[in-house]
């Protein structure tokens, strides 16, 4: 989630680098470390929940490394939607956009579990803050605006300070997160089909619109838990990377 610049080599596999050579390109995929290892570390884990689920700090660890673990699988499902783009396959690009966009739905509901990952507390606390309603919306807009995009964009030039402050928390994937992602793999999608090159100025500007209609919503978010983290982690580690063959080693 986090943001690079001027990648100039067409052969970095980056959000927008294997579509153009010269962009405001994000950073590489977080991919550095072997995936085996970090599932393996996931299954032992979890074999200690049933003897440890009672703590609080370990259900967090829990949290944490089940999210990390999915996150690190998700980037290899991107690279995947932007190879099938390169080599003009739609069917791939909508499969395996779809499979993201999924995993984006269950990160969230495994986040939810544990009140160390939500969106809520971090809202409701910059409202606490205010001493009338007209402070409360200020505060409130100036706590979404922390966490996606700060205020120095145009209709078609992001911010550099984009995810600037970006978190793992549960209402922030589903809501923000996910509707965004959906928009540039829309865009994939249109240019396939259309037989044109990505249209980049029209994804910023709808990524900008749905990223400002983000900051002034008024939408609450829970501020407790709710779920069992060991189950839900259990749940999302058969769903997910029970089979070797499904992730990159």
């Amino acid at each position: 989630m986090l943001q690079g610049r001027h990648h100039t080599d067409v052969k970095l596999v980056s959000r927008r680098a294997a579509l153009i050579k010269n962009t405001d390109s994000y950073e590489h995929p977080h991919l550095w470390y072997s995936t085996t290892e970090v599932v393996r570390a996931l299954e032992l884990f979890i074999a200690g929940g049933d003897e440890l689920s009672g703590s609080s700090t370990y259900s967090y660890d829990l949290v944490d490394l089940t999210r990390q673990v999915l996150a690190k699988y998700a980037n290899e499902l991107f690279l995947k939607v932007i190879e099938a783009y390169r080599l003009k396959d739609s069917h791939g690009v909508a499969h395996q956009s779809q499979m993201f966009l999924d995993l984006v739905e269950d990160i969230d509901t495994l986040l939810a579990c544990h009140e160390g990952f939500l969106l809520g507390p971090w809202l409701e606390s910059a409202k606490q803050l205010a001493q009338d309603e007209e402070q409360q919306i200020q505060f409130e807009w100036n706590a979404r605006t922390q966490i996606t995009m700060w205020y120095d964009n145009t209709e078609v030039e992001a911010s550099l300070l984009r995810d600037y402050g970006n978190k793992y928390w549960s209402g922030l994937l589903k809501d923000y997160y996910g509707p965004r992602a959906a928009i540039y793999f829309n865009f994939l999608t249109q240019s396939l089909e259309n037989g044109h090159g990505f249209q980049l100025k029209a994804w910023r500007r709808e990524w900008i619109k749905l990223t400002n209609k983000w900051q002034k919503s008024r939408k609450i978010f829970p501020v407790e838990s709710n779920g069992n983290a060991l189950n839900i982690s259990r749940w999302l580690y058969h769903k997910y990377l029970g089979n070797p063959d499904t992730y990159d080693h």
